[in-house]
């Protein structure tokens, strides 16, 4: 999905309609190596064309494999997102672009390529989290010999517990700091 300005020129002066369904497994695997596979992603949305720019507004909807980030057993992910975006001819300047809804991309070829933008909005909103529908249910977190998952909720409660002074200890505490003083 590539077009020059010129060509877009002609054609987006009303709104060119976007209606694809594209294949971007490999270019999606070749930037990112934890990317297990890629469902044809459909695209669906609106180029506009107007003074030296072009708008795009565009629906994302996917399903991406990736490994859990627990296990690294295989998870499919449902991703659904928009992409909007303006792209400026290299050169121009204009007053649409002082828009803070779009990322404004100023492009040095002039032409656009909306598979290379979707490849790299994919990437940027993979999630960190991602866990098999087992994992999700299970109520007690992996642990081992000399070591335990444990949440962040968990392990700050135990940092808690761990910083508390024994009571019979804090006592002692103080008739040591008035040793140091009477030397």
């Amino acid at each position: 999905m590539k077009w020059s300005f010129q060509e877009l020129r002609i054609k987006a002066q009303d709104p060119l309609k976007v209606d694809k369904t594209l294949d971007l497994k490999d270019d999606l695997m070749n930037k990112n190596q934890e990317v297990l596979d890629l469902s044809p992603v459909e695209v669906q949305g609106y180029l506009i064309y107007d003074d030296h720019t072009v708008l795009a507004q565009l629906e994302i909807a996917l399903t991406i494999t990736l490994p859990s980030s627990r296990s690294l057993e295989p998870v499919d992910v449902a991703m659904q997102f928009p992409i909007r975006e303006r792209y400026i001819e290299s050169g121009w300047q204009s007053e649409l672009v002082q828009d803070e809804d779009n990322l404004v991309i100023e492009l040095e070829d002039n032409t656009v390529d909306l598979g290379r933008a979707i490849v790299d909005n994919i990437i940027t909103h993979i999630p960190l989290k991602r866990l098999t529908p087992d994992e999700l249910e299970a109520t007690e977190l992996p642990s081992g010999d000399d070591w335990n998952l444990m949440t962040e909720a968990s392990f700050q409660n135990e940092e808690k517990e761990s910083n508390q002074i024994d009571p019979r200890f804090a006592k002692l505490k103080d008739l040591l700091s008035d040793d140091t003083s009477e030397s």
